[in-house]
């Protein structure tokens, strides 16, 4: 459904652009939380009520990636140029795909075997894990606008994205606003991973998929941080269009060639005319 790809590229386009316009670069260890918050959240459900295991990836995934941001990307960023932080970042998400695969194996892993129940929506059907992930993608898109603008976290995160020196200048906590950042990027990609899983399969390859989505939809995007949600429901819209006029694995290949026309056409996105950086 259209409504379920939009929520997941939504979910994973906001960590991905929250992190790419606070932070300067491509940030791939958003694809790593997205597996720690999907592992974790399957292994605790093999003990504990699903319910409660959702809050344990979630929190697993955010935990992650403070540390990750204080020990490792915070330091980084401040010396390195944006390519070597790709490089980095990568490495921080390799590294984590092969402890899953080393944790878990590199076979698939379900939540719960079997369909699971649904119910009617208009013409078409929706699982309730669905009806989570688009509630989720809803809200975390609404508590993330309305952050970012009211908070104090939110309007450095916004000046650093503006202009980083001029920040500096000015006395904004540039290391404690990303670490923030990192924090809020991992918790939301973290939530994505949980209830991936526990709609569909999850194996470790997973998330360099999705994460290459989360950064299309970001692009789309535009400018503006809260953009990507507006990119996901494009490249949602375009992935199952195609769906009907062409074999699956052209949608992709079709998508990104769609985007390449976009970065030739108008460079800051589909969306530049927002002028208001949220």
């Amino acid at each position: 459904m259209i409504v379920t790809q939009w929520a997941l590229y939504c979910l994973l386009g906001l960590a991905f652009s929250l992190s790419f316009r606070v932070a300067g670069f491509f940030d791939l260890s958003i694809g790593a939380a997205f597996l720690l918050g999907g592992y974790s959240t399957w292994w605790a459900a093999q003990s504990v009520p699903l319910a409660a295991a959702f809050p344990i990836g979630i929190a697993l995934a955010s935990t992650v990636s403070i540390l990750v941001g204080l020990w490792g990307v915070a330091p980084l960023a401040s010396r390195l140029p944006p390519l070597n932080m790709f490089v980095v970042t990568l490495g921080v998400l390799y590294f984590v795909q092969s402890l899953a695969a080393l944790a878990f194996g590199e076979s698939a892993k379900v939540l719960r075997s079997g369909p699971n129940p649904t119910f009617a929506v208009f013409s078409a059907r929706i699982s309730f894990v669905q009806l989570f992930l688009v509630a989720a993608a809803v809200l975390v898109t609404l508590c993330l606008a309305y952050t970012l603008a009211r908070s104090g976290w939110g309007r450095f995160a916004r000046a650093i994205a503006d202009d980083r020196h001029l920040a500096d200048l000015l006395g904004v906590p540039i290391q404690n606003t990303l670490l923030k950042t990192y924090a809020t990027g991992g918790a939301i990609a973290g939530i994505a991973g949980s209830l991936f899983v526990a709609d569909r399969a999850l194996d470790p390859a997973q998330a360099m998929t999705v994460l290459l989505a989360a950064m299309v939809a970001a692009i789309l995007g535009g400018e503006a941080i809260l953009g990507a949600a507006l990119g996901a429901l494009v490249l949602a819209c375009l992935e199952s269009g195609l769906g009907f006029v062409m074999p699956g694995f052209w949608k992709s290949t079709v998508v990104f060639c769609i985007l390449l026309a976009v970065l030739a056409l108008r460079g800051g996105g589909m969306f530049r005319f927002i002028r208001r950086k949220l």
